[in-house]
């Protein structure tokens, strides 16, 4: 499962809007254990989320991205 999650970070980072992909990022994210995340810390990159939210986008964007970066 987390990595499935990095492989939808990966892909977030490379798209000008996604939702779908946040979305479904979201949802991986919610059924991964945290132990599993925290064994793959340092390869979840992080950062495309962050400048995400220095861009303009919707208020649902933002509020997904805010809820992922809570989770860890």
């Amino acid at each position: 499962m987390a990595a499935q999650a990095l492989a939808l970070l990966r892909e977030v980072a490379r798209l000008e809007a996604p939702l779908e992909e946040l979305r479904a990022l979201h949802s991986v994210l919610q059924s991964v254990p945290l132990s599993e995340l925290r064994e793959q810390a340092a390869e979840l990159r992080l950062g495309p989320l962050f400048c995400l939210l220095n861009e303009n986008h919707r208020l649902e964007e933002l509020l997904k991205i805010l809820m992922l970066l809570l989770r860890f």
